[in-house]
């Protein structure tokens, strides 16, 4: 899977990072990329230290629905804790989060198909999965992104 379009779209809207549009988002655009990128490198170190061997396929709606539609309906989920900041954003991390991001993502791309991570609603989901995952989280944050500079 090809990240350089969603990585791209990511590192042009940097400099776009301290806007905000309470209309569209309580957060602003540095928000969305900051939890963006998290959850990407967190994803990818989460896969990258997992024991194929543990994975435990589970069939859920909510994953089922999000991976098919490939799409995640705004305002129905919530970031867990960890990736929800309510402090304010250190603009200066962002760069270094994108470059962390590039390496895991490329690092990820020779794991064993059952690599995995377990998601909090949808349970272990395998490399595959969490590939597109990764891509259809990024991109929802990112039309939000979109959403606020309109």
């Amino acid at each position: 899977m090809n990240y350089s379009s969603l990585l791209s779209r990511i590192e042009n809207a940097l400099p776009e990072a301290n806007k905000s549009n309470t209309a569209v988002s309580a957060r602003g655009v540095d928000w969305h990329l900051e939890h963006s990128l998290k959850i990407i490198n967190s994803i990818c170190s989460t896969l990258l230290h997992s024991d194929p061997k543990n994975y435990k396929p589970k069939f859920t709606i909510g994953k089922w629905y999000i991976l098919l539609r490939g799409s995640i309906p705004r305002g129905r989920a919530r970031s867990p804790k960890a990736f929800n900041n309510p402090e304010k954003i250190d603009l200066e991390l962002l760069p270094v989060l994108l470059a962390k991001a590039k390496e895991k993502l490329a690092a990820i791309e020779k794991l064993d198909p059952n690599a995995h991570f377990a998601h909090p609603l949808f349970g272990d989901l395998n490399l595959a999965q969490a590939k597109k995952f990764i891509v259809i989280h990024t991109q929802h944050h990112l039309q939000i992104v979109d959403d606020i500079l309109k």
